[in-house]
């Protein structure tokens, strides 16, 4: 069988990232993006870094979600729908790849990893009368094949068009677990090997990830904390975090 072309994409617009300071979005420019394109190299993947926002070309206004920035995380819907490609993963710009990192999982329809749970899920859950046993994913590590990807893209550029926010929180995300909830037979858990967050509550402990999720402010403290005592992060990182 063939390899997949596969396309992983990233962006950095503006600040660069929706939190933290000059020296995170340093640290995000010069060590998180470092390590997906190091990533893509060593598995011969093509990797994509969106600079320029084609939003705000089209749009010029950021009143469609709550925060500017927040448009910059859509902007990843303008670049799902490529044939060129068999398949293709957007990866949030805090998110570092392990040097010992797999190759990727396969791919079938739309692959996202649950975030434990917190105040995004509840809300979700309430807002849509869901129960609790309903699943909140995280979408800063999204994986599609071709179709998925096309569908998704003009489901999500529909939605802007025509100014449907989403319920609860007017995020991206919030948006994304909507589309997976109308979609649910074109979607499969992705394991949380793949997008760990270890700094949201009630997250749980992975041995060995992949990729390595700074999301949220003690994603940022620790952040501060490798750049003020300058640790490796790849030893720093499986000493923290691997169980031996």
């Amino acid at each position: 069988m063939l390899n997949k072309k596969t396309l992983i994409l990233q962006i950095d617009i503006d600040q660069g990232t929706q939190w933290g300071d000059t020296s995170t979005s340093k640290f995000i420019r010069e060590v998180c993006i470092p390590s997906v394109n190091k990533y893509c190299s060593k598995y011969n993947y093509q990797h994509l870094l969106i600079k320029e926002s084609i939003y705000e070309k089209q749009n010029g206004k950021f009143d469609f979600l709550a925060t500017k920035s927040k448009h910059y995380s859509f902007e990843r819907y303008f670049h799902l729908n490529n044939n060129n490609y068999d398949q293709i993963v957007y990866i949030d710009n805090d998110v570092f790849i392990l040097d010992h990192a797999e190759p990727l999982p396969s791919i079938k329809g739309l692959m996202n990893a649950p975030e434990p749970d917190g105040n995004s899920s509840r809300i979700f859950r309430e807002v849509n009368n869901l129960n609790n046993n309903q699943l909140y994913f995280n979408s800063g590590v999204t994986m599609c094949d071709q179709v998925t990807a096309k569908h998704l893209s003009e489901y999500m550029i529909d939605r802007l068009n025509n100014y449907m926010r989403a319920k609860g929180k007017n995020t991206d995300n919030m948006m994304l677990n909507e589309y997976i909830l109308d979609n649910s037979k074109q979607f499969n858990i992705l394991d949380n090997k793949w997008n760990y967050m270890p700094f949201l509550k009630n997250s749980i402990t992975i041995n060995r990830p992949n990729f390595f999720h700074f999301v949220g402010i003690h994603g940022k403290q620790l952040v501060q904390l490798i750049l003020k005592h300058k640790f490796e992060i790849n030893d720093f990182i499986k000493r923290a975090t691997f169980n031996h």
